[in-house]
């Protein structure tokens, strides 16, 4: 049986500093939104208060035996402030409040989007880890948002009950005493009702997570043919219906909770007392200690007070359920990723050498936020999995470098070694003889083009997915017009209407342009053509092409990169004819050295792989 783990615990203390510093935090990013929000809740707290004098103002006026235009002039001045107010509050509302909220989420995002670039890739391997994260992401405005409001409420209620219990007290001091306590028990219970509500998100989230990837392989046009080829729809309404029912259970589990909490204690407490108010003020009407003006007053007071404690005790109970979500919010920002950056400047590069080179995906080394429960684990968590085993190889300045092997031979492992995604479990890359850890890391990965075998093209113009970033065409134009000509893409871009400027995907625009698998691999390989990278690395840089256009782009690369050193990763051969040196992986070790002369006439693993494909690849 599956451990349920508990909700953390937060103190008084906590939940203040949490609330506080997400507060200080808005004030800084977007300090016109603060303000705005501070001022609301002022305002709509000054208007309480004034609406209730002016209530008590007019009962006793009419127990005095005022005259009609005394009454009238107290409602005319009631309606003038309030026409007045109603005015800001629609220019508030509809024009100043968006605005400033949109400035807000922006800087926020900002910043979230600056660490999770940061986050180490060993953060995607643990599950728990990622749907923590994933809520930190998606939930971070939202909650500071609800926390503004909240804030602004708060304000707005604390103005306009202590104008109400000072006339209470001034009326009457058991009455007051009464929806004091009241107003401290409904806060225990929303205490629990939040508390409650954070463990369900976070039983929900895994599930949403399942039902959301269901929804999109429906909907997406990647997913279409092979929906319509085979029975995977099946599996897929297996798992929705599973994944509906343990959701269906989750809601039920908590229902019945949240009614007995909020349907039965808390409204037997909330009607018990209001009734209980107006029996009170009966008695006080009948024995004649009150005049039926102040009883009035006195009844609509209360209703406001319960009303304005209610609601008040309602968005105070909320401030420890947005310290919980915010705890995750600042575990994400506090989390300090493990690939840390050297300071060595970056020498040209000469030689990169693999030295004694073993690397295990460990998930028990993975990160961990400071508010996960303790003892808690991910599912993942014994899992290990030993990618590369002692690994020796170099790489010279202007080698064109062959690495092959099946599947599942730890090339592409390799690769992320290389570019610092992750760091050796033991051993060492060395560049120039220093390892890279040594050495400033942005400087590192971007002495690096790589075409990844799952790269992905963006929704932006073409030049800017060669650019890969900002494009400027005066300056950038020609650099991407020559890169793609160099990955054999011209052609293709000839019947674009647009050229460079055409938009790729219909992500955000309808005229988009879905390209072929080929076509889009060209793309990703003109990238590495854009810059005058020292060292290109090519994972599977054909594995979308027929053998024709395979053989046409490694001639490319060829004339392109005759000076440089190029890596190439694959486990179809044809581009080992060209390269200087092969390395042959087999299970995560080096199985094999040399030429492709050398390796065929050792009519070992590389020979059998090459004979295999041999039809296809045969010189004409």
């Amino acid at each position: 049986m599956k451990k349920e783990r508990k909700i953390p615990r937060q103190g008084f203390g906590k939940v203040l500093s949490n609330n506080l510093r997400m507060i200080f935090k808005i004030a800084r990013v977007a300090p016109l939104y603060f303000i705005g929000v501070i001022v609301e809740g002022l305002i709509w707290g000054a208007m309480g208060s004034a609406e209730a004098i002016f209530t008590l103002h007019l009962f006793n006026a009419l127990d005095a035996g005022a005259s009609f235009w005394e009454l009238a002039a107290i409602i005319g001045l009631m309606a003038l402030i309030y026409t007045v107010v109603y005015i800001f509050d629609g220019w508030y509302g509809e024009y100043y409040l968006p605005l400033q909220r949109k400035t807000m989420e922006f800087r926020l995002h900002e910043e979230l989007f600056v660490h999770a670039k940061a986050m180490d890739i060993a953060c995607y391997d643990d599950p728990e880890f990622y749907n923590d994260f994933v809520w930190a992401m998606e939930g971070a405005t939202s909650h500071a948002v609800d926390l503004m409001r909240d804030l602004s409420r708060v304000i707005n209620r604390m103005v306009t009950g202590s104008t109400l219990f000072s006339l209470l007290f001034s009326i009457d001091v058991v009455i007051a005493i009464v929806l004091l306590l009241v107003s401290v028990l409904s806060i225990v219970v929303n205490q629990i009702g939040n508390r409650l509500h954070f463990q369900q998100q976070k039983e929900l989230k895994p599930l949403n997570r399942v039902r959301d990837y269901i929804n999109r392989i429906f909907h997406l046009p990647e997913y279409a043919k092979e929906m319509r080829i085979s029975h995977v729809d099946d599996l897929l309404m297996r798992d929705m219906d599973k994944n509906t029912q343990e959701t269906i259970d989750t809601t039920v589990k908590y229902g019945k909770k949240f009614f007995i909490l909020y349907g039965i204690c808390q409204t037997l407490l909330r009607q018990g007392v209001y009734f209980g108010v107006i029996l009170y003020m009966f008695s006080q009407l009948l024995d004649g200690f009150i005049l039926i003006g102040a009883f009035a007053a006195t009844v609509g007071m209360a209703m406001r007070v319960r009303w304005v404690l209610q609601t008040f005790v309602e968005h105070l109970s909320n401030f420890p359920k947005h310290s919980l979500y915010l705890e995750k919010y600042y575990g994400f920002l506090a989390y300090e990723p493990k690939t840390v950056s050297g300071e060595r400047a970056l020498p040209t590069f000469e030689t990169l050498e693999l030295r004694d080179v073993t690397f295990t995906y460990d998930f028990s080394s993975n990160p961990r936020y400071a508010f996960r429960a303790e003892g808690a684990v991910p599912t993942n968590e014994s899992q290990k999995s030993m990618a590369l085993s002692h690994v020796n190889m170099s790489v010279k300045r202007g080698e064109k470098i062959a690495i092959v092997g099946y599947n599942g031979a730890g090339k592409t492992t390799l690769i992320k070694l290389l570019m610092r995604l992750y760091d050796p479990t033991e051993g060492q890359i060395l560049l120039n003889g220093t390892d890279i850890r040594e050495y400033d890391l942005d400087a590192y990965r971007n002495c690096i083009g790589t075409v990844f075998q799952d790269f992905r093209i963006f929704a932006a113009s073409v030049a800017e997915n060669v650019i890969n970033g900002i494009y400027d065409e005066q300056k950038d134009k020609e650099t991407v017009l020559t890169a793609l000509e160099a990955a054999d893409f011209t052609e293709r871009l000839s019947r674009m209407e647009h050229g460079v400027d055409t938009m790729l995907t219909r992500e955000f625009d309808d005229k988009g342009v879905n390209l072929s698998g080929g076509e889009a691999q060209k793309v990703a390989i003109a990238r590495v053509f854009a810059k005058p990278f020292e060292l290109i690395i090519m994972d599977e840089p054909s594995s979308a092409l027929d053998p024709v256009a395979e053989y046409e782009l490694n001639q490319a690369i060829l004339r392109y990169a005759a000076d440089k050193t190029v890596i190439f990763i694959s486990h179809r051969l044809s581009t080992t004819r060209m390269a200087d040196r092969i390395y042959m992986f087999a299970k995560g070790e080096l199985a094999e050295i040399g030429s492709h002369d050398e390796l065929m006439a050792l009519n070992g693993k590389y020979a059998e792989m090459f004979t295999l494909q041999a039809e296809k690849y045969q010189t004409q």
